[in-house]
């Protein structure tokens, strides 16, 4: 966090400018110096605005994605998750290690819905 330093002559100019950066949400701490007001301050560090992905884990506990970065929201999420269970139509179920066939009807049950 950086910290920055200002003086002011004037009491009214100090109070001001203490003000704004308070409103700002900065921490300020200001003191009488010769000559007139001394204000030391700082900004919190900006949050990085991270945009939320998400991906579907199968039900033996992989990604579905394949060769596909996690998707950017729930509805592209979703469209895949259709394309990826057409995949097993024709046999009618998917086969799990873990669970053996699971009907297609239950397999959005059966995987794990994740944010990443």
């Amino acid at each position: 966090m950086k910290t920055y330093n200002k003086t002011h002559s004037n009491k009214k100019a100090a109070e001001t400018h203490l003000e704004k950066i308070k409103k700002r949400g900065g921490k300020a701490t200001m003191n009488p110096v010769k000559g007139g007001f001394h204000i030391e301050y700082s900004f919190p560090e900006k949050k990085e605005n991270k945009k939320k992905k998400y991906d579907v884990i199968s039900p033996d506990g992989f990604s579905i994605r394949i060769g596909v970065p996690p998707f950017s929201s729930t509805k592209e999420r979703d469209k895949y998750f259709k394309m990826w269970k057409e995949r097993y139509a024709r046999q009618g179920y998917y086969s799990s290690v873990k669970y053996g066939r699971i009907p297609l009807a239950d397999l959005a049950d059966y995987c794990e819905w994740i944010e990443v």
